[in-house]
């Protein structure tokens, strides 16, 4: 049997975006369109490159999909700034993943933070500091 080798943060970017924003002043309901487009993106990023030595044609297809919906989720947005940022996420997570490693939260927090930021407005030093204390947040809460 071979083993699901894990290519992404092993806490869902859903959440961490989710738990990061919930302490913004007023209702934003751009944070859950992220969270939304974060956790497609995560779960492509999983099925595109499941395996060790490859992912299957059908994982590849469903991380595919996976990648359309989380584009298709940020579009929805109209904001250039969001897709910016998310191009920028998508890249150099394949990037780290073709040479032969897997993506970090570390990796990815500055571009979450970049996400935040769009929302937020309390620059991007704020906003990774509540990105890296909603990670603690959730994985505390899920063990």
């Amino acid at each position: 049997m071979e083993r699901t080798v894990r290519r992404t943060p092993d806490v869902s970017l859903r959440e961490v975006f989710l738990v990061a924003a919930s302490g913004l002043d007023g209702e934003d309901d751009r944070a859950r369109v992220v969270a939304e487009a974060l956790d497609y993106l995560q779960r492509g990023f999983e099925n595109h490159y499941a395996a060790r030595d490859g992912a299957t044609d059908e994982e590849i297809l469903v991380g595919d999909n996976a990648y359309a919906w989380a584009v298709e989720t940020i579009a929805l947005l109209d904001e250039p700034r969001f897709v910016a940022v998310a191009s920028r996420m998508i890249r150099d997570g394949a990037g780290r993943i073709a040479e032969s490693g897997g993506v970090t939260l570390e990796l990815w927090t500055p571009h979450l933070a970049g996400l935040l930021d769009v929302i937020s407005g309390e620059g991007r030093e704020r906003s990774e500091a509540r990105i890296r204390e909603a990670t603690g947040e959730v994985r505390a809460r899920n063990g």
